[in-house]
Formats: C-alpha cells, sequence, structure tokens
C-alpha cells in the first residue's frame, strides 16, 4: 500500500462589522481557477501554523497579525486524489493595516462576502462546508473527496 504524501495548510477567516467573511478569487493557479476561497497557504518546512499564517496574510493581502489574535476554529483531515491534508481553520480577531490583493497574478479579487446570503457567487465547495461547522461548534472534520483509484 502507497504510503500517504502529507501537506499541512493555513486558512484565515476574517470577519468585517456585518459579519461577512473574506474571500480571494483564484485566478492562474490552474486549481479552482475562478472560485473564491478563504485566503490559505501550506505550512513550510519548521514553520508554525501560527507563523505561516502571519507571514503569508502579509506577503498577499497586506495584513500584520499578533500570534495573540489568531484563535484555531477548526482542523480537518482531507483526503484527495493525489494528497492528504490537515487543515487547519484559523480566526483572525484582529489585524493592523488596509486589506490589498498583493498577489494579483494569482488572485483577481479579494472580497467580503455573506456566508448566509449567497447568490450568484462561486465559492469553494469544502470552504463553505467547513465554515457551516465551525457555525455548529464542530471543531473537527474528516473530508474524502471523490476519485478513482
Amino acid at each position: 500500500m502507497r504510503k500517504p504524501d502529507f501537506y499541512w495548510a493555513v486558512y484565515g477567516i476574517i470577519k468585517n462589522n456585518d459579519s461577512e467573511i473574506l474571500f480571494q478569487k483564484r485566478f492562474n493557479t490552474w486549481f479552482r481557477d475562478w472560485e473564491y476561497q478563504l485566503p490559505s497557504w501550506h505550512i513550510e518546512w519548521k514553520e508554525t501554523f501560527k507563523q505561516a499564517l502571519i507571514r503569508e496574510m502579509k506577503e498577499e493581502i497586506n495584513i500584520d497579525i499578533k500570534e495573540k489574535n489568531i484563535k484555531l476554529v477548526h482542523i480537518c483531515h482531507r483526503i484527495s486524489q493525489d494528497r492528504v491534508y490537515f487543515d487547519l481553520y484559523l480566526e483572525i480577531q484582529d489585524y493592523s493595516g488596509i486589506i490589498k490583493n498583493n498577489e494579483l497574478n494569482k488572485c483577481s479579487e479579494i472580497k467580503f462576502i455573506n456566508v448566509d446570503n449567497i447568490k450568484n457567487i462561486n465559492l469553494f465547495w469544502h470552504d463553505l462546508s467547513t465554515l457551516e461547522k465551525i457555525k455548529n461548534k464542530k471543531y473537527f472534520s474528516e473530508i474524502k473527496e471523490k476519485y478513482e483509484i
């Protein structure tokens, strides 16, 4: 039996004053392009999940976060066709700076979206499903994506 390749990813959840959640519209990445997704990144070698979130939020959307303002709200064990993921969903309770798209080559738009009232918005299904679990205080989930072996 083949041993799985493990990957760790962090997802940042930022809400505005209207309880809308920040999403990025993927572009030119060859993975779910034109879908809105929570800001997310892989954790790099010898990096904690909070360090990964802080680094990537600064690089990609121009904001600064302190570790004390990060709260782990959900862990998902996800099995896809070629990888096994451990996804960490982190709520950002406070930040400084102005949100700006610093990666125009990978993201065509940054937008706050009301996930309770989605109309004609193509959201990444996994994010939407996990946000519902977070809302219902479910802190762990497992997903085995459909694929052929």
